[in-house]
């Protein structure tokens, strides 16, 4: 949930997005009606069946948490529950529901149909594909579930039943893979809160757009590089890219001057880290020009994004593993004794590593923890549990965070976390044909937290949070430096309207940080989250090839069916956009970032091989100015 704003000034707000808990507490009274108890607040909830549109409209949208009034604090928590939302996980509930309801299918097939990638029966059943259904899969055929009260809940919890017969591991995998909110302590849909929200979206949403409409998104997008390009040539210098480089940081696999020369070392003859060109199922990868490196074959499924240390030596990756979420730290550097080493994460996902490559940080169940990178470089750590003493335990981030640090002679220098309202993405594993739309509304906000060390030691704690006003922006990653903020512009009508780009002023006052935000500029292309260079000169995304992306339709014909995405990059200098990567049909190039010198990490899942893989270009190093 965003809270209420001020567009002309920065408030102070509490935002535990993670860990929040209202008070909030769901039970049933004696005569089976449902009831939501917050301090002292109590309601019961009318027989949704009984309700006419209007008053039907407006309960759903309290219960979700939309922008109206005397809402509740539900799936608000952690979405901006906006028109266009509300719409997605409309459509998405009434695609899975028609594989659902389909008995001329085999079980099989339907099932599938609730997993990430319904194509293959080993991924896991994910809550990105159901829309409404996961606020009540929880429910089952429970006690809450009243015959008369609750008619398509039971419905539902017999479809469930029926097509789970016999196969108790795969139901108690679905429902825990679907569960929203994930933990427990979070207040879930009673059974008469989601019977009203489905019969509601059952009948199609009437009202929706008279409650909750949906106007005012940019309809365009124009280049704006002025202010940026000149940002580029302040920092070539000063960034982080050149103070590592000053610094001397080490990067991961090299052992020359020049960056281009990494990643050639060769073990019995052969090269450790093969460029692509010499293999078979990634001799495309590389654009015209440039060279691709395959770093390391994964033994299991990423989930969401990936990132990597300043240096390159370690990569963080949300994994699915064994039907479960976890997170795992992928050490490359055992690649050069011909060995693999990966250090296994209490957490889920979203890893970023800080830019002075001596710290770094995931999302979990209980909040983010922080550790000293020093952690990972010791060859007895197999497992993080952010209670070792390099670990700070730091409470609650939204999902989706970037970091940032500012630049000074303080090694122990306040570290910044940037998190906004985001929309996910399961890295090609539902065949998109399109880049997920940006969805969020005009008040929402980006959220910056800040993180300062307890006394001289090397331990952190939240500090402070704040919340500035970006109406239609979201999906925010933050430079280096700090200095910028790259966010996806949600237009009308399911567009992307480019990045917008942010600069980010920090002011240090008696009390702690404000900031303030100014326009910087405007980059159009198509893509997901969009992550800055160390040297801030670059803008990396991904994309997923669609026809206008092909010269002709011969051309798009191999992609039409098996799909693809590719990585692209802005120049911020020149105001040039790159295509850097050429995936075979379905290949996906996912999830880009950068480290010091250069190198672009990117993942790659080949759902044609069903093989994933860490993968690095030189593309950017190769452009003019460039070493």
């Amino acid at each position: 949930m965003m809270p209420p704003h001020n567009p002309s000034a920065l408030r102070w707000v509490a935002w535990p997005v993670l860990s929040l808990s209202m008070g909030c507490s769901a039970g049933s009274t004696p005569n089976g009606d449902d009831t939501e108890t917050c301090g002292v607040v109590t309601s019961e909830l009318r027989a949704a069946s009984t309700l006419g549109d209007d008053e039907l409209a407006r309960t759903s949208l309290r219960i979700l948490g939309a922008r109206v009034a005397e809402r509740n604090d539900q799936c608000n928590r952690c979405h901006d529950v906006n028109n266009a939302r509300i719409r997605r996980w409309a459509e998405d509930y009434e695609s899975t529901m028609a594989v659902l309801r389909d008995t001329t299918q085999p079980v099989a097939t339907r099932m599938n149909g609730l997993r990430a990638d319904p194509n293959n029966p080993a991924s896991n059943f994910s809550p990105t594909r159901i829309g409404f259904l996961a606020g009540g899969a929880h429910l089952g055929m429970g006690p809450q579930i009243d015959a008369t009260r609750h008619p398509i809940a039971l419905a539902q919890g017999k479809l469930l039943a029926g097509l789970f017969h016999d196969r108790d591991d795969d139901y108690a995998s679905f429902r825990d893979a679907v569960l929203m909110p994930i933990k427990p302590r979070f207040d879930r849909l009673t059974a008469s809160e989601y019977e009203t929200v489905v019969t509601w979206v059952e009948r199609k949403l009437p009202k929706l757009d008279e409650l909750l409409p949906d106007g005012g998104r940019p309809t365009s997008c124009i280049d704006d590089f002025t202010e940026l390009t000149k940002h580029a040539r302040k920092m070539r210098t000063t960034a982080w890219g050149a103070v590592n480089r000053d610094n001397r940081v080490p990067m991961f696999a090299c052992s020359t001057g020049s960056p281009l020369e990494c990643f050639s070392q060769k073990r019995d003859g052969k090269d450790v880290f093969p460029n692509a060109k010499d293999t078979t199922f990634a001799r495309t990868w590389a654009a015209p020009g440039t060279t691709v490196r395959v770093l390391r074959e994964l033994e299991f499924k990423g989930s969401f994004w990936t990132r990597s240390s300043a240096d390159g030596r370690f990569v963080g990756s949300g994994v699915s593993k064994g039907g479960k979420d976890n997170a795992v730290v992928v050490d490359l550097g055992a690649a050069l004794q011909g060995t693999t080493r990966d250090i296994w994460v209490n957490a889920r996902y979203d890893p970023s590593f800080y830019p002075d490559n001596e710290g770094f940080l995931f999302q979990g169940d209980d909040g983010a923890g922080y550790c000293k990178q020093s952690l990972l470089t010791r060859a007895s750590t197999t497992q993080i549990t952010f209670n070792e003493p390099e670990c700070s335990k730091l409470g609650s981030h939204g999902l989706y965070q970037s970091v940032g640090q500012t630049l000074g002679d303080d090694a122990l220098r306040d570290r910044f976390v940037v998190f906004s309202e985001w929309v996910g993405d399961d890295g090609g594993r539902n065949l998109r044909e399109t880049d997920p739309p940006p969805e969020q509304g005009a008040e929402v906000g980006v959220t910056i937290q800040v993180l300062v060390t307890k006394g001289s030691s090397d331990q952190y704690e939240l500090h402070e949070t704040k919340t500035l006003l970006t109406p239609f922006e979201g999906d925010t990653m933050m430079s280096p430096t700090s200095s910028l903020i790259a966010n996806r512009v949600a237009g009308a009508n399911k567009t992307q309207q480019g990045y917008m780009i942010r600069r980010v002023t920090p002011t240090m006052t008696a009390t702690g940080y404000e900031f303030a935000l100014a326009e910087a500029g405007r980059i159009c292309m198509k893509g997901h989250k969009a992550n800055f260079s160390y040297d801030e000169r670059f803008l990396v995304t991904y994309h997923y090839l669609t026809r206008e992306d092909f010269a002709s339709d011969a051309e798009y014909a191999p992609y039409k069916n098996k799909h693809a995405s590719d990585i692209y990059v802005a120049d911020m200098l020149t105001g040039q956009k790159l295509r850097v990567t050429r995936m075979a049909p379905g290949q996906f190039a996912l999830f880009p970032h950068f480290r010091s010198d250069g190198w672009l990490y990117f993942s790659v899942r080949d759902a044609v091989n069903k093989k994933e893989y860490i993968a690095a270009t030189d593309a950017t190093l190769r452009q003019p100015g460039n070493p």
